[in-house]
């Protein structure tokens, strides 16, 4: 049922994207984070790599399609404090995720986003893979003055629960990242 409505999802906005007479943009991204609940003790640095294809032709809401990696680094440490948790993860989510702009993206660039999809755990352990994430997002956008036109720059802090729904074997990963993208236009109308 996940993967049916997650496919829904992905449809429903590449196919926005087609038939849009909008903007569009390509972003790629860095950024860190910060490991939370069960991977806290073995892991301080998570590092991610993302991409990004989003709307930009409506003021308010931006729908954006992501792809994220992150490789979470261990502690320097002789042994892990939890038994349980034996492996540290290489994360992939590819997410739907909408940028709400309070103020519209032109007059104040700050918004809030929300995303989920699916996620993919892969460590050295034989825990279920598969999870659904889901995602809550700050951001800004700085140099965003002629949208059709101009690149521009995103800073963004954001709370991501990796595998929200998950095997119940999986141990919970979620982290607090600070994030920044370099975005290109793909023009429109």
């Amino acid at each position: 049922m996940r993967l049916f409505l997650l496919g829904m999802i992905m449809c429903c906005m590449i196919g926005g994207a087609q038939s849009a007479f909008g903007q569009s943009f390509l972003g790629l991204g860095l950024g860190a984070g910060l490991p939370q609940t069960q991977f806290v003790d073995q892991s301080n640095l998570g590092l991610h790599g993302e991409l990004q294809y989003g709307l930009h032709r409506y003021c308010k809401l931006w729908p954006v399609f992501t792809v994220n990696y992150g490789n979470y680094q261990p502690i320097d440490s002789l042994e892990y404090t939890s038994p349980r948790i034996y492996s540290l993860p290489h994360v992939l989510n590819v997410q739907a995720n909408v940028r709400w702009f309070p103020w519209g993206a032109p007059t104040v660039p700050l918004y809030l986003g929300i995303g989920t999809g699916l996620s993919v755990i892969v460590g050295k352990d034989k825990e279920g893979k598969v999870g659904m994430p889901g995602t809550i997002e700050a951001g800004y956008l700085f140099n965003y003055e002629n949208p059709c036109c101009d690149w521009f720059i995103t800073l963004s802090a954001r709370y991501t629960t990796n595998n929200m729904l998950r095997d119940k074997d999986r141990p919970h990963l979620s982290s607090l990242a600070g994030m920044v993208h370099f975005s290109l236009p793909l023009g429109g109308k």
